[in-house]
């Protein structure tokens, strides 16, 4: 008896021993790598961009603020790449319309529609535009941070963010007619009023 439980510990020991051994020495496994047949050549096809129209080039462009997304001739708001901007991709996303470096009074042009915010909301609360006009909007902060958002999806992307005493911009093209109200995203403001509405005609 005592034997079989000798042999049994030294089993046991030799199979712990092996054991550690193989996990401690596993070698590195590479890569799987696809070897396909061998002269083939494979034909990438890509779908042309059916919702989107390219306008090119840039130089056609006007930058309204700087570090805004530009503006064709003809109104459009574009990306960095020349396609139309999406107003209902996710904001700060490369769709997306750019909101704007901070700004000086100097950089804030005549025809852009200024908002600012307080703690007692934004003023003026109310302003009208034109469906598909390309639309500069400025907000100021004369308190603390602030962030400009719209409840509307097809507007998702149009937001602005600023710091206390900071203005900055977005140019967008204004969606079809209609009532969107606005608000500021910091928690607790909306509740305290800062909400207001763009008519657009």
């Amino acid at each position: 008896m005592k034997n079989n439980t000798v042999w049994i510990i030294i089993i046991v020991v030799v199979l712990a021993v092996l054991g550690v051994i193989l996990l401690v020495s596993k070698p590195e496994v590479a890569p799987e790598k696809f070897v396909g047949p061998k002269n083939r050549q494979e034909k990438v096809v890509v779908p042309e961009d059916e919702g989107k129209k390219t306008v090119k080039p840039l130089e056609e462009t006007k930058v309204v603020v700087p570090g805004a997304s530009p503006v064709s001739k003809k109104g459009q708001v574009l990306t960095p790449s020349g396609n139309p901007v999406d107003n209902a991709a996710l904001p700060g996303s490369p769709d997306a319309p750019k909101q704007s470096r901070s700004l000086s009074q100097g950089d804030i042009p005549k025809e852009s529609i200024k908002l600012t915010v307080s703690a007692s909301g934004f003023e003026p609360s109310e302003f009208n535009v034109k469906s598909g006009d390309a639309i500069t909007l400025c907000l100021t902060s004369t308190d603390k941070t602030h962030v400009l958002k719209f409840d509307d999806a097809s507007l998702q992307a149009v937001a602005i963010g600023v710091a206390g005493n900071e203005t900055k911009a977005i140019t967008f093209n204004a969606p079809a007619p209609g009532d969107y109200t606005f608000y500021c995203d910091v928690p607790g403001h909306r509740l305290r009023g800062e909400t207001g509405v763009m008519h657009v005609k």
